[in-house]
């Protein structure tokens, strides 16, 4: 961040910047490190380097953000993260971690767009980086996941599969309808409310969702909070 945006800032605004930092530190390490522990289910070293040239890409925009962080005045960055990252599950399968790219990397997108423009142009810098659209690996891969999902023996863990990394797409995304999440707009770090961001990324999903003919998971089964407005978009479990 340059310096005269730090000068611009007061500490209300700077507190929650941090706080914006400390969940986008936490999206990058669950991406590097997805990414980290999927390369061992790719066998030809072409998909192996295109693994690898996605979690170099990651870890230099986490770099971005940990730089950006310690220049707002916060510290322990890793620490603050911490207690999150020991909760991220991680692929048991090439199918798994296919299906774990296209979801994540949706919910990494439309929570960058709603930065763009922000009053930080160093992190809308960022977000621009995180807004572009998915590498040629990850469309592949995504395929790969419709054609096993597509198979009736394979449905009950696919399921199993698109409902764990869509809860944790949208469980990345914080909590909506919080104070912090009306002062973020209000001071124009992002543009749009977490629920708003819940209900693109619903949108940005759902052509997926219909190739893979999977339904949606109930939120307050998995201890999510949504919207009421967007309550009807799930489906309840049985």
């Amino acid at each position: 961040m340059k310096a005269r945006e730090f000068q611009s800032l007061d500490e209300e605004t700077r507190a929650l910047l941090r706080r914006v930092l400390e969940r986008q530190a936490y999206r990058q390490r669950m991406a590097a490190n997805i990414r980290g522990h999927g390369i061992k289910f790719f066998s030809e070293l072409e998909e192996k380097l295109a693994v690898a040239t996605e979690l170099e890409s990651a870890l230099q925009v986490l770099h971005q953000v940990e730089r950006l962080y310690v220049g707002l005045g916060g510290k322990e960055l890793t620490q603050a993260v911490r207690p999150r990252m020991e909760r991220i599950p991680y692929p048991a399968s090439r199918q798994e971690l296919a299906v774990c790219l296209g979801v994540i990397g949706r919910a990494e997108r439309v929570v960058a767009r709603c930065y763009l423009g922000g009053i930080s142009s160093d992190f809308a810098s960022i977000a621009r980086t995180l807004s572009a659209p998915p590498s040629g690996m990850v469309e592949g891969e995504e395929e790969r996941f419709i054609a096993f999902a597509s198979e009736a023996g394979n449905r009950t863990q696919a399921q199993a599969y698109w409902t764990r990394w869509t809860v944790v797409a949208l469980g990345a995304m914080g909590r909506p309808d919080t104070a912090g999440d009306e002062r973020a707009v209000e001071l124009h770090l992002r543009k749009k409310r977490v629920g708003e961001v819940m209900a693109d990324f619903l949108d940005e999903i759902d052509e997926l969702r219909k190739s893979v003919d999977l339904p949606l998971p109930d939120p307050a089964v998995h201890g999510l909070e949504v919207p009421a407005s967007l309550a009807k978009r799930f489906a309840p479990q049985s």
